[in-house]
């Protein structure tokens, strides 16, 4: 989720690594720093690299901040396998709550005031922020925390605008203009949402001829998921995975479709076409 045109613990989750040091009666060579060797004198084992995130919550989401962290890993490994390198920077994965706190957290340039139900998380560069699970039942509408699948990809698509951001300009977004259909479209496809069962609705909406007329319109509306995803996933097969990627630094649609390669029109029609040829 990003809107419109679009105290705490802190759980650091770095692996502290202990070992005895062993000192012999004649001197040796150790091993590097960050490896590790059995007394076999097998090769030495780079040793894991640390997540690239910082867990902040309160005590009472103790429990939810654990059972995250293997979500979290999940989601860090889909959005690096799908731009094929690693978040540049490290980044803060907040817990709130309750939904204040939450609200608090949106930058006032994106003038949501309150949030919709709906609204569960949100990313930017500097990391992501999340409605605790725990509180979604009596504060958020259309999420599911039982609904492992359904957490999995909310989590990768934040992680999806977190990434984004940290290629962007403007690194929270305030500063893009008309490119909404493509950042919350990117966070769809490459999250796996579309995969999920999004490019159905967006036929649907296509063959009742009422799908947007203009790119502004694509991120609206109860199909704007599946329309917006689809819309880039389109891109990826016309232009390849890398050209997609360069189109991450893109702050405007003008600048957007002339990176593309179309104009407006020309990239709607093909892609009514493609979404209503797709089996």
């Amino acid at each position: 989720m990003r809107p419109n045109p679009l105290a705490p613990t802190v759980l650091l989750l770095l692996p502290l690594l202990l070992g005895p040091l062993l000192l012999g009666a004649c001197s040796s060579v150790g091993a590097a720093p960050g490896t590790s060797t059995d007394v076999g004198g097998a090769a030495p084992v780079a040793a894991a690299p640390p997540p690239p995130w910082t867990f902040v919550h309160e005590p009472i989401d103790d429990a939810e901040a654990r059972a995250l962290e293997p979500v979290l890993a999940e989601g860090v490994r889909t959005v690096e396998r799908f731009f094929g390198s690693p978040f540049p920077e490290p980044f803060s994965v907040t817990v709130h709550p309750e939904r204040a706190a939450f609200d608090a957290t949106l930058p006032p340039e994106w003038g949501i005031g309150k949030s919709e139900c709906w609204m569960v998380a949100s990313g930017v560069a500097a990391g992501l922020q999340l409605l605790s699970p725990r509180a979604w039942k009596s504060e958020a509408c259309e999420h599911d925390a039982a609904d492992a699948r359904h957490v999995r990809d909310l989590i990768a698509h934040e992680l999806v605008h977190v990434y984004h951001g940290q290629h962007n300009p403007s690194p929270d977004f305030v500063d893009v203009t008309g490119i909404d259909w493509f950042v919350e479209g990117l966070a769809t496809y490459a999250s796996g949402q579309l995969a999920a069962g999004e490019l159905a609705p967006a036929r649907e909406v296509l063959e009742r001829g009422a799908g947007p007329k203009e790119l502004a319109t694509a991120w609206s509306g109860k199909y704007r998921y599946g329309v917006s995803g689809s819309l880039v996933a389109f891109l990826d097969l016309e232009l390849g995975r890398a050209r997609l990627t360069e189109l991450l630094d893109a702050t405007s649609a003008e600048e957007l479709l002339a990176r593309i390669g179309m104009d407006e029109a020309e990239l709607l029609e093909r892609w009514r076409a493609w979404v209503l040829g797709t089996p």
